[in-house]
């Protein structure tokens, strides 16, 4: 996880000469050579719907190419509209971007959009999620299905043979949702196999999540705890939903429903402060933002990458045809929670989120 970071949603970053990652090479002349002004080479961010960490990436990002002196085109934000999202991308590339970092809504609605830009020769990078096909320079992400596997072992540590656990499943259109839930679902069906799992659809909306939980509550009488595969988009709609129940007990007392989470946002930092998480599998954000930023001006001068160990304690391989650079996700509980390496912790994620330390 890295260390720097400013105020205000701007993210100290890396220069592309101090980020030499494995397997990198360089082809021909480059966009920003001698005879290039930076600040002519247009360049934005795609966002696909409003929540802190989505608007967070966004701002980090375009404030990102700005430090490094090239020019922008406002970002866009599809607002849960797939659709949207593959006009946005087009219409950026129409007004004449030259790369773009993007977050992507829905893995296969996206295609078309890519391979638009594939067809006008403007570089993508995409960061956090990754789509289904088209071609990409690089994918800058944390391995999800490990998060999920992470957060079963957090889970199943607590949990007993016999009890029920609520699993909040993300959008299964989104690459993200699909790998936290199989990672989650497999680990527990092999290691431990006699907890029954109630699942949840929540495409990534609180209200869905809530209703998920009362209905499971009323069903079952036996819900020892909740897995939450974004506590950046369901805190604390969970908490007051369990208030309203009369479920919310803190860690370590008697009929407390253990909370295990993805993200380790800045509230469920204050949760797991609180007593009310267990534990948070830590998204690497700011991360997202200083690779895929690096990632992408080093495409459009025309460098190639590589699988292999990069020099960031991450490993790039390829899958379905693209290289990901797969950042470590470190688990978040009492013990550690107060690491000022970690993203929730950092202060422009305290201003994004609206909360104090």
């Amino acid at each position: 996880m890295r260390t720097a970071a400013k105020t205000g949603v701007v993210l100290a970053g890396l220069t592309a000469s101090a980020l030499l990652l494995a397997g990198c090479s360089s082809d021909g002349a480059t966009a920003t050579s001698a005879d290039t002004n930076k600040a002519d080479i247009l360049l934005s961010y795609s966002q696909p719907h409003t929540d802190p960490f989505q608007n967070a990436e966004n701002v980090g990002s375009m404030e990102r190419f700005a430090e490094l002196g090239y020019g922008t085109i406002p970002a866009t934000n599809a607002d849960r509209d797939a659709s949207q999202q593959l006009t946005d991308i087009q219409t950026l590339i129409n007004k004449g971007a030259k790369g773009l970092v993007i977050s992507v809504g829905d893995a296969d609605a996206i295609v078309p959009a890519i391979e638009y830009a594939n067809d006008s020769s403007v570089p993508i990078v995409a960061i956090d999620e990754a789509p289904a096909s088209g071609k990409i320079a690089m994918i800058v992400r944390a391995d999800n299905v490990n998060m999920g596997a992470l957060a079963c072992e957090e889970m199943g540590s607590r949990v007993k043979a016999g009890d029920a656990v609520i699993t909040l499943d993300g959008d299964p259109v989104t690459s993200n949702g699909r790998d936290r839930t199989n990672g989650f679902n497999d680990c527990m069906a092999e290691k431990y196999p006699d907890v029954k799992l109630v699942n949840v659809a929540t495409e990534w909306d609180p209200a869905k999540a809530a209703a998920g939980i009362e209905t499971a509550m009323n069903q079952y009488d036996n819900i020892a705890g909740i897995y939450n595969q974004s506590d950046a988009t369901f805190f604390p709609t969970i908490l007051d939903t369990l208030d309203s129940l009369g479920k919310l007990i803190p860690v370590g007392q008697p009929g407390h429903v253990v909370q295990v989470s993805v993200d380790a946002s800045p509230m469920a930092m204050t949760a797991i402060r609180d007593g009310w998480l267990d534990a948070a599998v830590a998204q690497p954000m700011t991360d997202y933002i200083d690779y895929g930023v690096d990632y992408l001006t080093r495409a459009i001068s025309g460098e190639t990458f590589q699988a292999g160990e990069t020099d960031h304690g991450s490993v790039i391989e390829e899958r379905n045809g693209n290289l990901v650079d797969l950042l470590p996700t470190p688990v978040v509980t009492s013990e550690n929670v107060d690491d000022p390496d970690l993203w929730g912790n950092k202060e422009f994620a305290l201003e994004a989120f609206g909360v104090t330390k």
